[in-house]
């Protein structure tokens, strides 16, 4: 069984990303809501795929191991991903600068891996049909179904994708930059978590530090986010946990040995 986990930073495009892949590719099994990479007891699929942003760290585990786990990691503009809304609760920001920061940490060790694929939100949602071809050549294990492009013409998504894509409609990059619309938050957010320059450098979103005068006399919109911007010690236990929780058990079932995390 090819198995395609979809990981990355809160409101990257995880859960878009998946309902293009089963809709737009010809796989067999897949999940409905955010799903553990660990949370499966079944492998009679062809094709199992499934996503959960918390579980970037875990790919060291299962590369090195199985020949048929494949990553995809989600990366979009820290800028936008924190200033980007979920139905769930929709009068609050869902996404902190720390939660962005930490999914580009935990990814680090496996970006050249050739099972670890990153793509760029913002490139996806210019060039959905490119992103789909790249994909395919990657994965050659991947059978076109539906293009990327007719999306909202051909998809079915679950409940709670609907829920956190607020709604359906073509893919497209309208929201890219829209944090310039959410200055308030961005200037609260780095001033919490810190300068983000050298990551957006890196990443490409900007070629030198001339984007933060842009926030210049921007008061900071304080209000509390979704996620607990400094996560207690216990929340951090209960991530952690939920995170690991089923390993053992997958591997045994997978036929595994045992691993230290």
């Amino acid at each position: 069984m090819k198995r395609v986990h979809i990981v990355g930073a809160p409101r990257s495009g995880t859960t878009l990303m998946l309902e293009l892949l089963i809709n737009g590719f010809e796989i067999d099994g897949y999940c409905s809501q955010e799903q553990s990479v660990f949370d499966l007891d079944r492998f009679d699929f062809n094709i199992y795929c499934s996503k959960n942003p918390q579980d970037t760290k875990t790919a060291g585990t299962l590369l090195s191991r199985d020949p048929d786990q494949w990553y995809i990691f989600m990366v979009r503009d820290g800028r936008d991903a924190i200033v980007s809304k979920h139905n769930a609760a929709p009068d609050r920001y869902w996404a902190n600068l720390m939660q962005w920061r930490r999914a580009l940490a935990e990814a680090a060790p496996y970006i050249d891996h050739e099972r670890f694929i990153t793509i760029k939100y913002e490139t996806l949602t210019s060039d959905p049909n490119g992103i789909q071809g790249h994909l395919a050549d990657r994965m050659g294990f991947l059978i076109l179904k539906s293009r990327f492009s007719d999306f909202h013409r051909t998809a079915a998504p679950s409940g709670q994708s609907l829920h956190a894509m607020r709604g359906i409609r073509p893919v497209s990059s309208q929201n890219v930059g829209a944090w310039r619309k959410h200055k308030p938050r961005v200037v609260a957010q780095l001033s919490l978590h810190g300068d983000i320059s050298d990551d957006l450098i890196r990443l490409g979103y900007e070629l030198d530090r001339q984007w933060i005068n842009e926030l210049a006399d921007v008061l900071p919109d304080m209000r509390a986010g979704f996620w607990n911007d400094f996560p207690s010690e216990a929340e951090k236990d209960v991530r952690e946990t939920g995170i690991w929780k089923n390993a053992a058990r997958y591997l045994a079932l997978r036929g595994w040995r045992p691993i230290d995390q």
